[in-house]
């Protein structure tokens, strides 16, 4: 099977020839072509270089796109600063009260903030794999580009206080997070037609370690479901990541619509098969800083191991990291996750 195929195969929950292996390993494949992340992040053509010579030197079976989760915020008007050896990070807010919304306009992908340049890297990566390896593209959930548009501290207070009945811009709220959905899908599908496989979701500030159940089910998963409603069904896969550990709310990730789950390594991969692994397929979960950064190579195998006893079984599982692989992670770690799985047997 070609890597993509057994991708496919494993997001289908059909039989593989082994278990997929697609580590959350953006950036940190800036390494081998001695780019600054400054450049890794606003050069399409340095993320798939980049991304090509870790493949070629590793060997597993998804390419990553994923940097940086502000390139969306700025096509809203988000102001990020850049710098030479580290992610961009905001310099503030854009919006001072949330009637400022009425403001605001869905931005195009193919025009506004660092979204080409994610999609040129898609392009790119297609144009030089093929359909032998899965591309896995790059995009920020609703709710956290909210946060980022609003500031996070203050977005999340206002959610606790419309919770506690004591605010009133409730309808501002979905205002907002209705714009930042529809501006999430319109990326998926310029991802999808610009060659990507996967098309990925990463809505960590929902995560159960920040918002409670009943604050997921109420302000996040419709938008969730609306956006995987929209993408599903176009021939590629859906992908969603919450970072943080997420049991509680492991049945409503399931009712989202997404194709993947991805599983932060706070979790019980084992429990999650058991719980949701029939209705989803499921990515993860070595941690990757204890395990992929500071661990051994044999550190690295056990843990593979684990992962697939846990939950390769009856196929759906595709061996991965909790989230992004760290910039100074060995390489030889990320080896060792493909050798493991060449090696063992799903019993």
């Amino acid at each position: 099977m070609t890597a993509l195929e057994r991708v496919r195969a494993a997001c289908h929950h059909e039989p593989t020839d082994r278990v997929p292996v697609g580590p959350f390993a953006g950036f940190c494949a800036a390494r081998l072509t001695g780019v600054s992340l400054r450049r890794y992040v606003t050069d399409g053509q340095a993320i798939a270089d980049a991304q090509i010579a870790l493949q070629h030197a590793v060997g597993h079976d998804i390419v990553v796109t994923a940097a940086d989760t502000y390139y969306l915020a700025e096509g809203f008007g988000l102001e990020v600063e850049f710098h030479e050896n580290a992610l961009p990070t905001a310099k503030g807010p854009l919006l001072t009260d949330l009637k400022d919304v009425d403001c605001l306009r869905v931005p195009d992908p193919k025009r506004d903030g660092r979204m080409p340049v994610y999609l040129d890297a898609v392009r790119l990566l297609s144009a030089a794999l093929g359909d032998q390896v899965a591309i896995r593209g790059t995009g920020t959930g609703p709710f956290s580009i909210a946060a980022y548009l609003f500031g996070m501290q203050r977005f999340l207070m206002t959610l606790a206080e419309i919770e506690a009945g004591e605010d009133e811009d409730e309808r501002h709220v979905h205002q907002l997070l209705s714009m930042t959905a529809e501006a999430s899908t319109a990326f998926l599908k310029a991802q999808f037609e610009a060659g990507a496989h996967i098309l990925y979701l990463g809505d960590s500030l929902a995560s159960a370690d920040m918002i409670s159940p009943a604050m997921y089910r109420r302000f996040v998963l419709p938008y969730h479901q609306r956006i995987f409603a929209e993408v599903n069904g176009q021939g590629a896969f859906t992908l969603l990541h919450i970072c943080g550990d997420n049991t509680v709310m492991l049945d409503a990730l399931a009712e989202t619509g997404a194709n993947v789950l991805e599983i932060d390594h706070k979790m019980n991969l084992g429990l999650c098969k058991q719980r949701i692994g029939d209705r989803i397929c499921l990515i993860g979960n070595l941690d990757p800083v204890q395990t992929m950064l500071h661990g051994t190579t044999e550190d690295v195998r056990r843990e593979s191991r684990r992962c697939i006893e846990q939950a390769g079984q009856g196929g759906g599982f595709i061996l991965g990291t909790g989230c992004f692989v760290p910039y100074d992670s060995p390489l030889e770690n990320l080896r060792a996750m493909v050798e493991t799985s060449r090696q063992e047997q799903i019993k």
